[in-house]
């Protein structure tokens, strides 16, 4: 399966139950990282201690987040984290419940109060970036939302297989007849929500993501090995600048402080 997994394929069905997604996160983990197992998931006693010190009930898809793979860091924990149960929070206005943040704190992902409720409730994002530090809407499920952190942090987590250039006409339209488009609906970047939707497209052993950059609408490329990155760069015909070393290290446990 490593050698053959496409994120487009896998999710070719869509999500349309929280299993689908959860079943995709296992085969993404098994493929591009290690296969999930018990001990990657928080204890019911965890998540009630959490539910008993914010005095909510949490939506059953975080809480089957969390026992399934909340505690793997490589996964969802690369840059911006899934806050762990006993990190969990309400924004400012008092009106989410945050259960990702921005690394410094500039952005976080939550359920409205009125939501928490419904089993897979939208999620929203709220930014230092919108007017007002204002929020906006993100994925209409929390699973979804579960699903496209995976990838994202899959993405920071393996720049160093990563490179990225200008989305050019020449560049978008060999993405639409070369890579399969990820069925994820667009959506708004945490670092420019007003900008245009992220989307998603893959290869076997690829992932790339259109996202707002400086000049326009940016490309980003992951490879699960340097030789799937390579095939790709040799593929786009794109203006790819010279790899920058860089060096990405997983969020430990309390290793942030979230200034909001």
């Amino acid at each position: 399966m490593s050698d053959t997994f496409d994120v487009a394929e896998v999710l070719a069905g869509g999500c349309w139950k929280r299993a689908d997604s959860w079943a995709f996160v296992s085969s993404f983990a098994a493929s591009w990282f290690t296969p999930l197992s018990p001990a990657d998931g928080f204890t019911l006693e965890q998540i009630q201690r959490a539910e008993d010190r914010l005095g909510v009930h949490l939506p059953v898809a975080l809480r089957e987040a969390y026992t399934l793979f909340g505690r793997r860091r490589d996964l969802v924990a690369q840059q911006n984290p899934l806050l762990e149960p006993e990190e969990l929070l309400f924004d400012p206005s008092g009106e989410l419940l945050v259960f990702r943040s921005e690394n410094q704190g500039c952005a976080g992902w939550g359920v409205s109060l009125t939501d928490l409720s419904r089993e897979d409730p939208p999620v929203a994002l709220f930014s230092d970036r919108l007017p007002n530090s204002g929020r906006c809407r993100f994925l209409d499920r929390l699973s979804l939302a579960c699903v496209e952190t995976v990838l994202s942090e899959a993405v920071v987590g393996r720049w160093r297989q990563g490179r990225a250039c200008q989305a050019t006409p020449e560049v978008a339209a060999c993405l639409e007849t070369e890579f399969a488009r990820v069925p994820l609906p667009p959506y708004p970047a945490w670092f420019d929500p007003m900008g245009p939707g992220v989307r998603w497209f893959s290869a076997a052993g690829l992932l790339l993501r259109l996202e707002p950059g400086s000049e326009g609408t940016e490309l980003v490329v992951t490879g699960r090995t340097e030789g799937d990155l390579q095939r790709a760069i040799e593929a786009i015909p794109g203006a790819w600048p010279d790899a920058e070393p860089t060096v990405t290290r997983t969020i430990s446990e309390h290793d942030f402080v979230l200034p909001f």
